[in-house]
C-alpha cells in the first residue's frame, strides 16, 4: 500500500528519482505577518511606506487582494489596512499562528528539498520567494508572480482550530488545515501557475489540466503521500486505485468528458465532499485524479518528454489519443 500511497513523477511506482543533492538553492522566507502587527497603528501612513520598502511587491498584492473590500469601493488601503489590524477576530488569529509558527525552521528545510527539484525540472527559473501571513481565512497559498509565493498560516491550524466555521468549512476542507499540508499547497500554487488555466471548458480539459498539476507537485515532492496531494483520506485514495478501471469505465459511460463544466458534472473536477454522478463513494475532484493518471500513462509511454514539452501539449483529444489510458481491472 505504501507503494500506492507514495507514487512519483513518471508514473511508476518503483523508479529511480532524480539525485538533486548537489544542486544549491538558497530559500527565502519574509515573515510578512511579523512586520505587519508590528506597526504602529496610530501611524498606519508611515508603517505603510515602511513595509512597501521591504515588500515592494506583497504588499500591494495585499492591499488589493485580500484586504480590498468590492463592498466598500471608497475604502483607501490605509483605512483597510488599519482596519484589519484594529479587529479583535484578527488580532486573535494572529496571536493563534504566532505561537503555533514561532518557528519555520522545518519547513524551510522541507522547501529546499522541493526547490532543488524545482531546480532540476525548471534550471532556468528563479527560485520563488515565499511570503507568509495572515489573511483572515482569505486563501491559502497562492503564487503572486514567477518569483514570489504567499502562505498564509491562518489555514493551518489543525482541522479543529475555533475560527473554522463548519458552516463554511465543512470536514473535506478542514481535514487539510493542517501543518503538514503547508508544504504540498505552497507546490500546488506553484504548479498551477506554472501550468496556468484549461485551455477549453469541458470536463476532459479540466481532469488534464489538473493532472498536469499534479503530475508536477508530484515531480517537486515525491516523497509526500499522494493523500495530501489530493486531499483525500487513505480509504479514498485507495479506494481509487482499486476502482480505477470502474471509474474510467463510468466516465465514459456518462459521456461526460466532452461536456461543459456546470452545476450537474462540477464536483467531478471542483473541489467537493463527493462526486456523486460518478459513485455515490466517489470524492470530489475524482476526475483531476484519473487526469493525474492519464498524465502518468502519456508520460510512461513517451519517457523522453520534457516537463516543459508536457506543459506545452495542450491538445487534449490528441493528448488522450497518445496517453492510450486504459487502466486494468483489480
Amino acid at each position: 500500500m505504501v507503494a500506492l500511497l507514495v507514487s512519483g513523477c513518471g508514473g511508476a511506482d518503483k523508479r529511480t528519482l532524480p539525485d538533486v543533492s548537489d544542486i544549491q538553492v538558497s530559500v527565502r522566507m519574509q515573515r510578512f505577518e511579523t512586520d505587519l502587527f508590528a506597526m504602529d497603528t496610530n501611524n498606519v501612513a508611515n508603517g505603510m511606506a515602511l513595509l512597501e520598502q521591504k515588500y515592494p511587491v506583497f504588499l500591494p498584492f495585499f492591499l488589493t487582494q485580500v484586504l480590498r473590500d468590492p463592498g466598500n469601493p471608497g475604502e483607501t488601503s490605509e483605512q483597510a489596512l488599519s482596519g484589519f489590524l484594529k479587529a479583535p477576530q484578527v488580532q486573535k488569529l494572529y496571536d493563534s499562528c504566532r505561537t503555533k509558527y514561532a518557528d519555520l525552521a522545518w519547513l524551510e528545510r522541507d522547501l529546499t528539498q522541493m526547490f532543488r527539484y524545482y531546480a532540476y525540472y525548471f534550471p532556468q527559473r528563479k527560485t520563488p520567494t515565499v511570503v507568509t501571513t495572515i489573511t483572515e481565512l482569505v486563501g491559502d497559498a497562492y503564487l503572486v508572480n514567477d518569483t514570489l509565493l504567499m502562505l498564509s498560516l491562518d489555514y493551518f491550524m489543525g482541522e479543529q482550530f475555533s475560527a473554522y466555521n463548519p458552516d463554511y468549512f465543512p470536514d473535506y476542507l478542514r481535514r487539510q488545515f493542517k501543518q503538514e499540508y503547508m508544504t504540498t499547497k505552497l507546490a500546488t500554487a506553484l504548479a498551477s501557475g506554472i501550468v496556468g488555466p484549461p485551455k477549453g471548458d469541458k470536463i476532459a480539459d479540466f481532469m488534464l489540466n489538473n493532472g498536469k498539476i499534479l503530475y508536477l507537485v508530484d515531480c517537486l515532492l515525491p516523497e509526500v503521500p499522494d493523500t495530501l496531494k489530493m486531499g483525500y483520506t487513505r480509504e479514498q485514495l485507495e479506494g481509487c486505485y482499486a476502482n480505477e478501471s470502474e471509474v474510467w469505465a463510468r466516465l465514459l459511460d456518462l459521456k461526460v468528458l466532452y461536456t461543459p463544466v456546470n452545476n450537474k458534472n462540477q464536483k467531478i473536477v471542483m473541489p467537493s465532499p463527493a462526486a456523486e454522478i460518478v459513485f455515490q463513494e466517489a470524492p470530489g475532484e475524482i476526475g483531476n485524479w484519473v487526469g493525474w493518471q492519464i498524465v502518468k500513462a502519456y508520460m510512461k509511454r513517451n519517457p523522453s518528454t520534457t516537463i516543459e514539452q508536457l506543459l506545452n501539449f495542450t491538445d487534449m483529444q490528441k493528448f488522450l489519443e497518445q496517453a492510450k489510458y486504459k487502466p486494468k481491472r483489480s
